[in-house]
């Protein structure tokens, strides 16, 4: 019994977590480098991306919890992640929009679309 409770600890409280955060870094990852491969600078506030739509998702959360809306034994956050990709997505396109597309127009170099991303 004290083996089978010593694996439910390493994976709640090692695995889990660690699987968790490594994903996570993945993703950014993933989402820098597919910026990079298609747009050919790279985009800094990739970060800053990511964690618009992590706010969204707890805001939507939050929401959805205090009028009663749930999914059972599911978790809340479920129905509210994709509201939170479509509110990052229509950010990104309006930032991309207003932003840089001006910088793409004049044909700056790619040093300049990277400062401008900074912020």
């Amino acid at each position: 019994m004290d083996f089978i409770n010593a694996i439910v600890l390493l994976l709640n409280y090692i695995f889990v977590p660690a699987l968790s955060y490594g994903s996570q870094l993945a993703l950014g990852a993933i989402f820098v480098s597919l910026i990079y491969g298609i747009l050919r600078f790279a985009y800094f506030s990739a970060g800053d991306l990511m964690s618009f739509g992590t706010m969204f998702t707890i805001l939507f959360t939050w929401y959805f919890q205090s009028i009663g809306i749930s999914l059972g034994v599911l978790p809340t956050a479920l129905l509210a992640i994709p509201f939170a990709i479509i509110i990052s997505i229509l950010f990104t396109l309006g930032m991309d929009k207003i932003v840089f597309s001006y910088y793409r127009i004049k044909k700056s170099p790619p040093v300049m679309l990277a400062m401008v991303s900074i912020g």
